[in-house]
């Protein structure tokens, strides 16, 4: 089966997706924290609804579920090549000092830099997408956004370095605002950025940490990298 055809595919499907999700919520009680995993199960589910009816899923060899919540991807429909579709949600909705606001940016693990080294090597970074569900959960309402689907690269967010936005202390990715345009369009800019993104994050943990480190051991140290 074609890849591409299954990704235009996919896409074309978001709003029977949204149905689907809006249809949930109101026959199942979620909880705003852990709505993100809750919710993946439904999605799948869906997810081989769609692709049988397309004809891109005709037995249960022509896809797979993730066994955990941990294993990379979600869902893998082995089309040729494999099309790998990891499942990400935002809440519109955050509690600041208490009380219930409304934020630009939920923030999410979007995957550490170290392990996309991994993904891309399996999959290629064309044939990984996100199934990404904007929804909105306060004391007040629960309710679906949006859903989009698109390449990965599409939901991640810059930094002020105008590199890929993370955070220092584990590599994870950050997403761009929910209303922002994307500004990662291509693999070629991705593959730009995320390499300028591991070099500058090494060089800066690595200079943080040789301040600990006592000066003749540093020169030492020092030394022993240009041997």
């Amino acid at each position: 089966m074609s890849n591409k055809q299954a990704k235009q595919y996919l896409i074309q499907s978001v709003d029977q997706i949204v149905r689907h999700l809006q249809q949930t919520i109101k026959q199942h009680r979620f909880n705003y924290r852990t709505f993100g995993t809750e919710i993946e199960d439904f999605v799948t589910d869906k997810l081989v609804e769609i692709l049988e009816k397309g004809s891109f899923i005709k037995t249960k060899n022509d896809y797979k579920i993730a066994r955990t919540k941990n294993d990379f991807p979600d869902f893998t429909l082995k089309s040729n090549p494999y099309l790998a579709l990891e499942i990400k949600s935002g809440n519109r909705s955050k509690i600041s000092k208490g009380q219930w606001t409304t934020c630009k940016n939920s923030n999410n693990d979007m995957g550490t830099l170290n392990r996309w080294f991994k993904k891309i090597k399996q999959f290629g970074s064309e044939n990984i997408y996100y199934l990404f569900i904007e929804y909105n959960f306060n004391d007040k309402v629960q309710e679906i956004i949006n859903v989009k689907i698109a390449p990965f690269y599409n939901f991640l967010g810059l930094n002020r370095e105008g590199l890929l936005k993370y955070r220092e202390k584990d590599g994870n990715l950050r997403p761009k605002d929910f209303s922002a345009s994307s500004p990662i369009q291509s693999i070629k800019q991705f593959n730009h950025l995320f390499s300028k993104t591991v070099i500058f994050r090494s060089k800066r943990i690595t200079k943080k940490h040789l301040k600990n480190i006592p000066e003749k051991e540093r020169e030492k140290f020092l030394e022993e990298l240009k041997n």
